[in-house]
């Protein structure tokens, strides 16, 4: 009898916010994102049913007004939870508060700052409202080391639900980026297009093929954060009508000056990144796959024209010079 006793006094004082995260349950249940300028709605996101609507990316150096619904399903007397803010937020020009707290019955601490990173209430069970206004920091996704720009998409953990214990009950994550990868993305998506319809069209197969291969470069540039490479190769397949398939002579009209132009900023991109990054091994492989891609590329090219041919082993071989140096 007494063992059972003492197991259940166990029970009646394992904490309520353990037994409430183990099954996964949301805390925050929804949110929404807004232009804090314009009102514009950015992003709704409905957790319970996994529902995000996105109407525009979320940018590094603009503000926002993030309003939460949180759901705190049962009373533990004493307990205290708290709601903390990036570091990587400021306060917004029009601002002089973070916080706005819809729901009068949420039970904050004496201590109750709206000017602060971190608020903390008592966890009594109820649905409470309330929004955040923010500047998010613009030097979050870009980076700079020996005149290399590095643009990188930023995971950003905007808020999170903090329990008694210090365990992260909930979390509010957006994708960050800045207007150079917005720029990136958009033309990504365009050349995606072209090529779907070139695919479809009487446009010829050999030209199709290298442009596919291009695309897939400047991809392989952007991963690597070197976004605005990857612009610029994706700005050289401007042509203002693509050759079909009985004109071969679309090469010296187009490919030959999208090749010089690659050829100069390939190198030249592949020699930076070798100098600004410390993991010189990681650098090395992805080089070295793109000069196999490089290689494959111009066998294809040697069916279509030996001058293609050559001048594409001619800008690997300088890939090469570059990788040793």
């Amino acid at each position: 009898m007494k063992r059972i006793t003492v197991l259940m006094v166990a029970l009646l004082l394992t904490p309520a916010w353990a037994a409430e995260g183990a099954d996964d349950t949301h805390w925050i249940e929804e949110y929404q994102i807004k232009d804090l300028t314009t009102g514009r709605l950015v992003l709704s996101h409905d957790v319970v049913d996994d529902t995000l609507i996105q109407n525009a990316p979320v940018f590094a150096g603009e503000e926002y007004n993030l309003t939460f619904k949180l759901n705190v399903r049962q009373n533990i007397p004493f307990a205290i939870l708290t709601l903390s803010l990036s570091t990587n937020l400021n306060k917004p020009t029009a601002e002089d508060v973070f916080w706005d707290i819809h729901s009068q019955d949420m039970d904050l601490t004496e201590d109750y700052n709206p000017a602060g990173r971190t608020i903390m209430f008592s966890q009594n069970q109820g649905v409470y409202h309330a929004s955040v206004f923010c500047l998010i920091k613009s030097d979050i996704t870009p980076s700079s080391s020996q005149g290399v720009t590095i643009h990188r998409p930023v995971d950003l953990k905007v808020l999170r639900l903090i329990g008694p214990d210090e365990t992260e009950l909930d979390s509010i994550t957006v994708n960050v980026i800045d207007s150079r990868i917005d720029d990136y993305n958009t033309l990504l998506s365009q050349k995606q297009d072209e090529l779907t319809d070139y695919r479809t069209s009487n446009v010829d197969p050999a030209y199709v093929e290298l442009y596919e291969k291009f695309v897939d470069l400047a991809k392989d540039e952007a991963q690597l954060g070197l976004v605005d490479s990857a612009i610029m190769l994706l700005e050289t397949l401007e042509v203002e009508a693509p050759p079909v398939s009985t004109g071969p002579s679309w090469m010296e009209q187009y490919f030959f000056p999208a090749v010089g132009g690659f050829a100069a900023l390939f190198i030249l991109s592949a020699v930076l990144f070798l100098r600004a990054r410390s993991r010189m091994g990681f650098v090395t492989m992805i080089v070295e796959d793109q000069i196999r891609e490089m290689e494959a590329l111009g066998m294809r090219a040697s069916r279509i024209d030996r001058n293609l041919a050559q001048r594409l082993n001619e800008i690997n071989e300088r890939l090469k010079e570059a990788e040793r140096s």
